[in-house]
């Protein structure tokens, strides 16, 4: 079912909607089983497992991970943000010295 376009969309839109850190295992299945799904026509007799919501959300690109202040999350290590970083901003910053 993940497959299906309509799935994907609805299931991202659902996801984009959670506030930073309030992504769980647990709404994510029941979202999937109580809203997603049957808002789609997808009756299922027993529902999705947990085990498949999981992979569901690794799927779309979600992983987890615990937000700690202090840990950056943003990519400031990235090759294109560290030669900015030496090659224009840190020489900016010198000149104002």
């Amino acid at each position: 079912m993940l497959k299906d376009e309509r799935v994907q969309v609805a299931a991202r839109a659902h996801l984009s909607t959670m506030p930073t850190g309030e992504v769980t295992l647990k709404e994510f299945h029941h979202a999937l089983n109580e809203r997603i799904l049957p808002s789609l026509g997808f009756t299922l007799k027993n529902g999705l497992s947990e085990c498949t919501a999981w992979r569901w959300l690794v799927s779309l690109g979600w992983r987890h991970t615990r937000v700690k202040k202090g840990v950056y999350m943003d990519g400031h290590e990235r090759l294109d943000v560290v030669k900015y970083w030496n090659n224009v901003f840190l020489p900016l910053m010198a000149s104002f010295e």
